[in-house]
């Protein structure tokens, strides 16, 4: 960093000043500049302000103290595509501002390609056309989640056919309540298998299930979409990771680690 003396002669000759134009200015010699400037003096902490002034510029640029540029805040809205763009410039560096442009233009040229990092001690970062993630675990912990059952269920759940028809026909419904009967009628898919999937979207909290009295000891098993949010969360990222891993083809645009 410049000194106070050696930024005050920079300020000056980029303002075509003279010492002497200089103190004239300040109401000073011209010898107490030339002190200032080869720092055997330093200009009184009340003076500051002035030559600040006559260059035009704060206190701390005089000191050579550069500030961060002011970022407006993000529109709500924008958030996602915000984060994904901090997460692929941030797997490169700050030095690289400009690569989730390139890496998104990349993308739309062939949306094969995936940019990766995979860190020495533990977790990833990884980016593809729709998706960036950060993976943080350890090594050993990851290898847990192969002996985990509680996880190859919930995949055996989303293998499951008439659970993904299902799920999809609820969401088209929004919040309107059905049963396994309408369902089936929408569906194609048979009032046993419907009730089927329709439990199991109800034990993971995709699907919420009352039983609703509908007179002379009479219940009906009545179903609503529930914790919709979980979809974009949690479920679209898996099933997005699932299809690329189902055909992934080494092709990086960057890949370190």
């Amino acid at each position: 960093m410049k000194t106070l003396g050696e930024r005050i002669a920079e300020l000056r000759k980029e303002r075509n000043m003279t010492q002497e134009g200089l103190a004239s200015t300040i109401g000073i010699s011209a010898q107490a500049i030339s002190k200032w400037e080869n720092n055997v003096t330093m200009p009184d902490i009340t003076l500051l302000p002035l030559i600040a002034d006559v260059f035009e510029v704060t206190i701390d640029e005089l000191f050579s103290i550069t500030s961060k540029p002011h970022k407006h805040p993000v529109n709500i809205e924008e958030i996602p595509s915000f984060v994904y763009d901090e997460t692929i410039i941030n797997m490169w560096g700050r030095e690289y501002d400009d690569y989730a442009e390139k890496v998104k233009e990349q993308f739309k040229k062939n949306p094969e390609l995936s940019t990766g990092f995979v860190s020495e001690e533990a977790g990833a970062v990884y980016g593809e056309k729709d998706l960036a993630l950060v993976y943080l675990p350890s090594a050993e912990e990851s290898l847990k989640l192969l002996d985990d059952e509680k996880a190859a269920k919930f995949l055996q759940v989303l293998s499951d056919r008439n659970v993904r028809m299902l799920l999809k026909y609820q969401l088209q419904q929004c919040a309107h309540a059905f049963t396994a009967a309408s369902a089936s009628t929408q569906t194609g898919i048979s009032e046993t298998d419907a009730k089927e999937a329709l439990e199991k979207l109800t034990g993971y909290n995709l699907t919420f299930a009352q039983d609703v009295d509908v007179g002379a000891g009479e219940k009906l098993r009545v179903y609503q979409v529930f914790a919709i949010y979980k979809m974009p969360l949690l479920v679209y990222p898996l099933l997005t990771l699932a299809k690329k891993l189902s055909d992934f083809r080494d092709s990086w645009y960057g890949f370190r680690g």
